[in-house]
This record gives C-alpha cells, structure tokens and sequence, in this order.
C-alpha cells in the first residue's frame, strides 16, 4: 500500500493556519496535510520587510525541520503565490501545486485595493478580533503594514513574471470562483494558461473571505487531483 502523499498547506496573507483547517479535516484521507504559518503570521515573529522569496525560503527550512525532502502544495490567495514561487524556484522540492483565488496581477487597480483592505484602522475597526485569535501575542499593526508594502513593491517588481509561469513544469491546479470580488475569473484561467502543465477548474460563487467557500466540495476536487498526479510517475 502506497503512503499518502504530503500536501502542504499554505494560508492567506494575514491569516493563520486555524483557517484551512477545515479544508485539512477533509483531506486526510489523501494525504498527509502540514499547515504551516507564513512568516510573520500565526504569532511568529513579524521581521522588518516582507519579501515573497522570504516565506518562500521560510516554507522550505520549515520542510526540512519536519524532515519532507518533496511535497505537494496548495495555496490559498496569497498562499497560492508563493506556492507557485517555491514551484518554479525550488522544483527538486515541489511536486506539484494547486492555487484556490490567487492573484497574480498586481496592477495599480489591485495595489490600491489591496492596500486599502490592508489598512491598519480598517482593520482594527472591522476585524480586530479575528486578528487577535490569529496572530496571538503579536503586534499585528506590523503585520498588516508590512504586507501592504509588499503589495506595493509587487506593484513595482513582481515576484513572479509571465515567464517565470512558463518555466513551472510540476503538475498545476488553479481552482477560481466565477463571483470573487477580488480575483477575477478570467485572470485565473488566464494564469492556468500560461503555467505549461496547468489546469483550471471555477466554480460559482466567491472564495474571500474563506469561511463562505463549499470547503466539502472543493477538497473532494483537490483530493481527486491529488490522487491523480500523485499516481503519476515522476
């Protein structure tokens, strides 16, 4: 009998990994799930300036502390980002990823709007706690500052081009909603297009904020892709 295979798991920008719990909950039977806190998030200690190569870098010493030499990923909004960073930069470690509501398009309409949800009052106003269950013990002020800078540099500089795209070569699954106020459909197909061995799936409906998403349905489709890239020879 086949082990599972390893899925890590990757969570939002200013989220923590209680949220893709659920999503891990019904996975189990599919593989072996590792949910992660990105740098800076969960309580961790917020450094100085965000970087995507950062928590790239920080998701792969995780991987080594847990002793998975390779794994699969799954990513949810930002998560997803930086899945497909770490599959382009480090494919002796990655096989394979599938994104749920990425962005991959910072353009000036998305850095203003990204940086507008970021704000540090609008926050505190709307979600204060949330944050403070998420990121115990933390001055999340910092957090959210720091990612909305990140936002802006991607702005300037993405952390991933069109042709670092088209260099992925592990098995890629991006999973969009049809109604998601912040990740348009067309850009998700357009992004499962650009990734040669890339497959898009959408279903109707938003996917932010995470709690409203069909969690039972969309981890019976991640399972079934699970299963069949894992099956397939390497």
């Amino acid at each position: 009998m086949h082990a599972l295979p390893t899925l890590i798991m990757l969570h939002g920008s200013r989220g923590s990994t209680q949220e893709l719990l659920p999503f891990a909950e019904r996975l189990v039977d599919s593989c072996n799930p590792i949910l992660p806190n990105l740098l800076g998030h969960g309580g961790r200690p917020i450094p100085e300036r965000f970087t995507v190569q950062d928590m790239a870098h920080d998701i792969l010493a995780q991987m080594d502390e847990n002793g998975v030499e390779s794994a699969y990923l799954f990513g949810y909004s930002f998560g997803g980002y930086v899945a497909l960073y770490l599959a382009k930069h480090a494919p002796q470690r990655i096989r394979g990823v599938c994104t749920l509501a990425t962005k991959f398009v910072f353009d000036p309409h998305t850095v203003n709007l990204f940086t507008h949800l970021s704000s540090v009052e609008r926050i505190r106003k709307q979600q204060k706690e949330i944050m403070d269950q998420r990121h115990p013990g933390q001055n999340w002020d910092r957090l959210v500052s720091g990612l909305a800078d990140l936002y802006c540099e991607l702005g300037q500089t993405p952390a991933l081009t069109e042709d670092d795209l088209r260099g992925i070569r592990v098995p890629t699954l991006v999973i969009s909603a049809n109604d998601d106020q912040l990740v348009p459909w067309s850009e998700s197909l357009q992004l499962a297009y650009r990734i040669p061995h890339g497959q898009g799936f959408t279903f109707a409906g938003k996917a932010h904020p995470i709690n409203i998403i069909p969690i039972p349905f969309l981890a019976s489709v991640i399972g079934t892709w699970l299963g069949c890239v894992a099956a397939e020879p390497i």
